[in-house]
């Protein structure tokens, strides 16, 4: 029988999944955010000749010769579709290259329907959250299963500065080159930026045509000027209307995305000092070139300078244009169809084949080894959990008639017995959890297999594509990886996918 090439399965059971993308993707929040599906070309994009130069000449110095996508999408003749990410150390976690992997898909879907298209990616280099961009989880094989080793550097810079610009500590190069015992590559030479690096690696791993762009080019910063202007003219009714919308996601039983603290507005932009460190704004739309934006306004940025036709984003992403899709008409921003990102993990086809060779469901790696096999033992467990509470309920009756028999006693050896009880049902119960242990485990390739399986996509309880470096994978399987992924990813679809390598 021919193994799948993937595994699909309902988002629902993704773990921790956001419930208002959930709603979203069923069409149960359009009055939050409308769920569009397919949307035309908008019409009169145009971008100027110093913003596509600039995005050429910074592509070309990554590695991205990409002068004719960006002066067809400039004179507004492509189908516009973008995405982004912070920038972080070695490309960062899997979930990373599966929003590059949604890009491409559906450029080429696009393109094969006769329809022209430019796939932007947007590196978050303005982003100042150094723990994330300076930490990488690896999978690494232990004694017993498949762990993640995290690769962190310690703080090394002000916590208010935008990541893009730091060179990436030298102790996490030298961690990760120890790790993999290898030479060190260009993208990860002596004094690199974050954002050079990370750009750098696509160069080398992703060989599509997508453009990079990089949030602080002077040139972007210059074209969202007038976008700064009105967030300073307009930021009582900005402010209003955020807390409005937000007020609305939590009646409607969902989390707003960013909660201001009480009686504080919300935070829209930053200003970025001679360091590069954010400071509070000072009120003033001069200088857009060190205007910062926040999570909240970093969209309407995006959206007013690219002006994209579909933007790609993760849960939490998709959860911001919630809360702030009623700035676009306040703004004369167009809001681009929103979509959700492809989710998908990675197995080797031997664990793969554990799904058909073990009969496991997809949506069953994110629960552990012992409840998996539980339910595939039901009479022998349940015959044991019976007799342990027939058995509990028995032993519970005679310490009942001992501490009848003992309480006149002196309440020092009250407490002594009640010390003991209590000690004697911990290892009844403990004893019930090993019989139970043992009964799911006495096929013991099965419990491997198994436990490979869970350890691989749901490495230490976390799920694959969320902490593990896509780095690994890449390292392993080269242009396969992204190829599969291309291949197999679902954009906008309210599915994950488990795809073979």
């Amino acid at each position: 029988m021919t193994e799948p090439a993937c595994w699909r399965a309902p988002l629902a059971f993704y773990p921790g999944f956001n419930r208002f993308v959930l709603a979203w993707l069923d069409g149960r929040a359009n009055e939050f955010l409308p769920r569009v599906t397919d949307a035309p070309r908008r019409a009169g994009r145009r971008i100027s000749s110093e913003l596509a130069n600039a995005l050429i000449e910074s592509n070309q110095r990554w590695g991205f010769f990409v002068r004719e996508e960006v002066e067809r999408w400039a004179r507004g003749e492509t189908y516009t579709i973008v995405a982004g990410q912070q920038v972080g150390f070695a490309g960062g976690p899997l979930y990373t290259l599966a929003k590059i992997a949604s890009l491409i898909r559906m450029k080429r879907d696009s393109e094969a329907a006769g329809v022209p298209a430019t796939a932007l990616f947007w590196l978050a280099t303005e982003d100042h959250d150094f723990a994330e961009v300076a930490t990488l989880s690896l999978p690494s094989r232990g004694k017993h299963q498949l762990d993640l080793l995290h690769l962190k550097a310690t703080r090394g810079f002000d916590s208010r500065a935008a990541v893009g610009p730091l060179p990436v500590p030298e102790p996490l190069i030298q961690e990760f080159l120890a790790f993999y015992d290898m030479p060190r590559p260009s993208w990860l030479r002596e004094g690199i930026t974050f954002r050079d690096s990370f750009a750098e690696l696509l160069g080398v791993a992703v060989r599509e045509g997508i453009v990079l762009v990089d949030a602080l080019l002077p040139e972007l910063r210059r074209a969202g000027a007038p976008l700064f202007e009105h967030l300073v003219g307009r930021s009582e009714e900005i402010q209003d209307d955020i807390r409005k919308r937000s007020l609305a996601l939590d009646a409607a039983g969902y989390s707003p995305q960013i909660i201001a603290r009480d009686g504080e507005p919300y935070t829209l932009l930053f200003r970025l000092d001679a360091d590069g460190n954010r400071q509070p704004f000072d009120g003033t739309a001069a200088n857009p070139e060190t205007i910062s934006t926040s999570a909240l306004t970093r969209p309407l940025l995006q959206d007013f300078v690219l002006q994209p036709d579909v933007f790609v984003g993760g849960p939490a992403e998709v959860a911001y244009y919630a809360q702030i899709a009623g700035l676009h008409q306040l703004l004369g921003v167009t809001l681009p169809r929103v979509a959700l990102r492809g989710h998908a993990l990675v197995v080797p086809k031997r664990i793969g084949r554990f799904f058909t060779r073990f009969d496991i469901a997809p949506m069953e790696a994110f629960s552990t080894t012992d409840e998996i096999l539980a339910d595939r033992e039901p009479q022998g467990v349940a015959a044991v959990r019976d007799l342990a509470q027939d058995a509990h309920r028995e032993l519970d009756a005679a310490i009942e008639k001992i501490r009848e028999l003992a309480l006149p006693a002196d309440h020092a050896l009250a407490r002594s017995i009640n010390r003991s009880i209590g000690h004697i049902n911990y290892h009844f119960d403990k004893l019930t959890e090993r019989a139970t242990r043992g009964l799911v485990r006495k096929d013991k390739e099965q419990y491997a297999a198994t436990k490979e399986l869970v350890a691989t996509l749901y490495p230490d309880r976390h799920v694959q594509d969320r902490v593990a470096g896509w780095i690994a994978y890449w390292f392993e399987y080269g242009e396969l990886l992204v190829d599969r992924l291309v291949e197999e990813i679902a954009p906008d679809t309210a599915e994950f996918r488990i795809v073979s390598l």
